[in-house]
């Protein structure tokens, strides 16, 4: 599958081969380190990270590459740039180091200031969602679907909640929508929240409150696009924005297609 110049499939197989990369430090124990933010960061990230960056350069050289783990002087240089790799190398490190399967690699495409293209590999899962504006699917091991694959029920909402960040506002939120729908919620870690969005396992995945950047959710806004759906800032309509000045996301609403003109909550 193309999108523009660029092969969708070599994206996902560059995702995939991250996915191994992790995988052997998956199964030993690994050193921790706790970044300024206060987030953690393995050896796994960064090896990771510079498999993937490595590989675009050889495939796509005259496109630039945004990784969570550049070194600082391309967060500076990025603001010029109208088309770039953008990359989360491993999504949900919390969930890597406890040892559970919920961690992903997020690869997008960003196009001025718009997620244009995506892929995000669950490694321990072995299992990829990937996507452009021409459409999007998951890829197992058997076959590989187009999304999504299960429909939308009127009255009620599947909402998808991060594993690692229900607080107060998000309690909040989700009882605000149970005064107009019939809400069933449940719990994952990393990207893959956006993924079940955009397979119609979940219908929406809000985020209150800050935290996330631009490279956890450009992969499934890509993927959501070309699912139906869309990533809103919040109380809004309009669609989360990317190369901003700052690369903290505000707060947003990941709807699938049904819920696009609907505002659930006002802001």
């Amino acid at each position: 599958m193309k999108y523009q110049d660029i092969d969708l499939l070599r994206i996902v197989e560059i995702a995939e081969g991250a996915g191994q990369v992790i995988l052997k430090y998956y199964r030993e124990d690994v050193d921790v380190i706790t970044k300024e933010d206060d987030s953690p960061v393995t050896a796994a990230d960064f090896a990771a990270s510079n498999f993937i960056v490595e590989e675009l350069k050889k495939s796509y050289p005259d496109i630039p590459a945004l990784s969570e783990e550049s070194p600082e002087e391309i967060f500076e240089e990025r603001k010029k740039w109208s088309r770039f790799f953008i990359i989360d190398p491993l999504d949900g490190t919390k969930e890597f180091i406890k040892k559970s399967d919920e961690f992903t690699v997020n690869i997008a495409l960003i196009e001025e200031a718009r997620p244009v293209l995506g892929v995000i590999h669950i490694p321990a899962r072995n299992e990829t969602y990937f996507g452009c504006e021409k459409g999007s699917y998951k890829k197992t091991i058997k076959e590989t679907y187009e999304l999504p694959l299960e429909n939308f029920k009127e009255g009620s909402l599947r909402v998808m909640i991060s594993k690692s960040h229900m607080n107060e506002a998000t309690r909040g939120y989700v009882h605000n929508l149970k005064k107009d729908y019939q809400v069933e919620f449940s719990h994952v870690g990393s990207s893959i929240k956006i993924c079940k969005v955009a397979e119609g396992i979940a219908d929406l995945n809000p985020r209150l409150g800050v935290g996330t950047k631009e490279w956890d959710i450009a992969a499934g806004h890509a993927i959501m696009l070309g699912a139906g759906g869309d990533i809103h800032v919040m109380g809004t309509l309009e669609p989360v924005p990317y190369n901003k000045e700052s690369l903290l996301n505000p707060e947003y609403e990941v709807k699938r297609k049904e819920l696009l003109n609907t505002r659930l909550i006002q802001s």
